[in-house]
């Protein structure tokens, strides 16, 4: 795998890598749509509880939006699939998540 670093005058420079893993630092949720109808916590995120849900019932908050300190597409994944299953839930006036399987 080859990493392409610009050089002082610009010019682009090959620098051999075997990996790399990609890092964001500083980041913080955008949430300035929301104009303030959504709970937000100190640090500018959605706080949510196991299912996602947030401080309005029928609202749900995944990925960097609820600010966790993992900022990778598998939690984000992860925070998608709990909520669809909670989004289920809520629309169908379930008492629980239902899931397909159960581990015998």
């Amino acid at each position: 795998m080859k990493l392409k670093k610009k050089g002082e005058d610009e010019t682009e420079i090959d620098v051999p890598v075997e990996g790399v893993f990609i890092y964001v630092a500083g980041s913080k949720p955008i949430t300035d749509y929301v104009g303030g109808k959504l709970e937000l916590n100190k640090d500018g995120g959605v706080p949510v509880d196991d299912e996602m849900s947030t401080s309005i019932d029928g609202v749900f908050a995944i990925g960097d939006i609820r600010n966790t300190p993992y900022k990778q597409v598998v939690v984000a994944a992860s925070d998608g699939c709990i909520s669809a299953m909670a989004i289920d839930k809520y629309l169908k006036g379930r008492k629980s998540i239902r899931v397909d399987w159960i581990h015998q």
